[in-house]
């Protein structure tokens, strides 16, 4: 059975078909696509996204920071007003321990709201 005529495909003015280059010619073509297509899809989306990224950074660590005088804070208050002596001494650090726990749980529960 005889395969049917296909009509010729119009080729833009100026290009060139892949019967008119050499397989070098196209590797290069190839690798030049595929490299404009990377940066295309990787590098300026990462551009964008610079600023975002700088002030999430920013603001981690000054919530970091926040947070370290917040626990020392706590710490500290519990060591003066409660004065605890002997086996009681460590109620201080477990105060501290449970409050950071207690950070730490509450940004795992709004990290994961988001999803």
């Amino acid at each position: 059975m005889a395969a049917p005529d296909r009509p010729p495909t119009a080729t833009p003015p100026g290009a060139s078909t892949p019967e008119d280059k050499s397989l070098p010619d196209l590797g290069r073509e190839l690798i030049d696509l595929t490299v404009t297509y990377a940066k295309q899809e990787t590098i300026q989306p990462l551009k964008a996204l610079g600023p975002r990224i700088g002030r999430g950074v920013l603001g981690a660590g000054v919530a970091s920071v926040g947070l370290v005088f917040l626990l020392v804070g706590i710490l500290r208050l519990v060591q003066v007003e409660a004065r605890l002596r002997g086996l009681w001494s460590p109620v201080p650090y477990l105060a501290a321990t449970v409050v950071a726990g207690g950070v730490a749980a509450l940004a795992v529960k709004r990290i994961g709201a988001r999803r």
